[in-house]
């Protein structure tokens, strides 16, 4: 019998100025449940992709930033893109159906000028670029990833050449701002929709939503590229476009993975667990998913201590791994981070499965636990990282090259001290396609509303470096395709454990 418990944990020493993994977004628990009990759980460790993709944090701290201009990092996109010996098979990607940035015109008409940033001869759009020169001037990142204005008119003037978008040509603007704080966010925000009047936006303001809701809710304007939750979504006055999985969808996904995969068979006594700032997205979301897929919950637990506070958290995780030996628990799914927890369950001997669909803080944890052989624990991956590229993606970098005469290296053969050009041209590609089939699918009369249509009806969709993708009524989070990742303690630096790839493309939309 399902039962929730609500641990009560009232420490008052200190609130830590960072939200933890399992704080999360969403306040409240759901209707009907006992009050809520927050986690206790560390933070995860600055740099790592899993703040960006949640897109709530308002970048008060000014972390070494870990995306790309034009590439929000969502915690799977480190996954091995090799699958292991007996991987799970799912069908592979459909191969290209049109070239790269030549998109058929969704209908015919007169060009016109039919909204701000376009008239009857241009579009133009605007791309916010992380500041690095000033991040190094500050002393907190050195890389040097080229000139992303470059960039842009490079892929612009390639649909140019090409006839443009339904005969329109593409005009670009970028602007610099620094990913914490919302002073340069909000100011980039202005400047693309007062003073450049542009149609879209393409890619993030990373680390800084305020900067995305001010583009989307403020200002009505087009985003494309920029990780939301429901919430954020629901404020936007004009279509706002994810390349990846949202923060809200995100276990409903690793739970259609998981059942494809045959892994939610013969789970025993199964236990879910979250933060109280995730109880109502868990409830809502994870809960009947696993109900939905055959999995009966019998033990449902949230834990509410101020980040940071480790002794109370420990405290309270010892107290769940009592509850779940004495239930009899087999498995359990953990959501968002889980330091305390996996060292508890161990020193308490516990012998369960573990699954997590947020990659980054779950290796986090396992990694920094004192015996991560003990478990045989999954999460969720996406099936390209690190230099691996599609063949839309090849595409695009090509096109790049013969625009701008700039040789592109994979960042991992780049010699020392040499510009990093393949990080930023992969981000910008992926959102730079995006707007391009969406934009033609709108036809002549390009508005918001024929942009939002478009993005509604369009179904599958081809970008660079995702296996899988589509866009429809409600489902404005692009990535479909993903693989699934297993602990193994031998592998990764120094084989302290890691996380590797056991299946095939998993294609999660169909």
């Amino acid at each position: 019998m399902k039962r929730l418990l609500a641990f009560f944990a009232v420490f008052g020493l200190f609130v830590a100025a960072c939200a933890g993994g399992d704080s999360g977004d969403e306040n409240g628990a759901a209707p009907g449940a006992s009050p809520p009990t927050e986690a206790a759980e560390a933070p995860a460790p600055e740099g790592t992709a899993a703040a960006e993709d949640a897109g709530v944090s308002n970048g008060a701290d000014a972390p070494e930033p870990a995306g790309d201009d034009g590439e929000s990092e969502a915690p799977e996109d480190t996954a091995s893109p090799k699958p292991s010996d007996g991987a799970l098979a799912d069908g592979e990607p459909a191969a290209i159906s049109d070239p790269i940035f030549q998109p058929t015109c969704g209908g015919e008409g007169e060009l016109s000028a039919t909204a701000t940033g376009v008239t009857a001869e241009t579009i133009k759009v605007g791309a916010p670029q992380i500041d690095y020169a000033e991040l190094s001037n500050l002393g907190l990142v050195q890389l040097d990833r080229g000139d992303n204005e470059v960039i842009l008119q490079a892929l612009a003037q390639e649909v140019n050449d090409n006839g443009g978008i339904c005969g329109r040509m593409v005009e670009t603007v970028t602007y610099k701002f620094l990913p914490f704080g919302t002073d340069t966010s909000l100011a980039g925000c202005v400047y693309f929709t007062e003073d450049e009047q542009v149609f879209a936006v393409l890619g993030p303001f990373t680390r800084v939503p305020a900067g995305n809701i001010c583009v989307t809710e403020t200002y009505s304007t087009a985003l494309l590229g920029a990780p939301f939750n429901a919430e954020d979504r629901a404020r936007a006055n004009a279509p706002w476009v994810h390349l990846e999985i949202a923060t809200d969808r995100v276990l409903e996904v690793f739970v259609a993975a998981l059942d494809k995969a045959g892994l939610l068979a013969d789970l025993g006594n199964v236990a879910v667990h979250s933060g109280a700032g995730r109880q109502e997205l868990v409830d809502n979301v994870l809960v009947p998913a696993l109900e939905a897929a055959g999995v009966e919950i019998a033990e449902r637990t949230v834990i509410d201590v101020p980040s940071g506070d480790t002794q109370a958290g420990a405290a309270v995780w010892r107290t769940f791994a009592e509850i779940y030996r004495n239930a009899d628990i087999n498995t359990v799914f953990i959501d968002g981070d889980n330091v305390f927890g996996v060292e508890q369950l161990i020193q308490n001997g516990l012998d369960v499965k573990l699954f997590n669909a947020e990659f980054s803080t779950f290796s986090y944890g396992l990694g920094g636990s004192s015996d991560p052989s003990f478990f045989e624990a999954y999460t969720l991956g996406s099936p390209y990282a690190g230099d691996d590229v599609n063949q839309r993606t090849e595409d695009c970098i090509d096109a790049f090259e013969r625009q701008s005469g700039i040789e592109v290296i994979p960042t991992e053969q780049l010699p020392e001290d040499e510009t990093d050009w393949f990080t930023p041209v992969r981000g910008y590609c992926r959102v730079f396609d995006l707007f391009v089939q969406l934009a033609a699918a709108a036809g002549p009369n390009l508005t918001n509303e024929t942009l939002q249509a478009a993005i509604d009806g369009f179904g599958p969709i081809e970008l660079p470096n995702e296996a899988f993708a589509s866009l429809g009524v409600g489902k404005y989070d692009a990535r479909d395709g993903v693989v699934l990742m297993k602990w193994d303690p031998e592998a990764g630096d120094d084989n302290a454990g890691d996380f590797v790839v056991i299946s095939d493309l998993i294609d999660t939309g169909s």
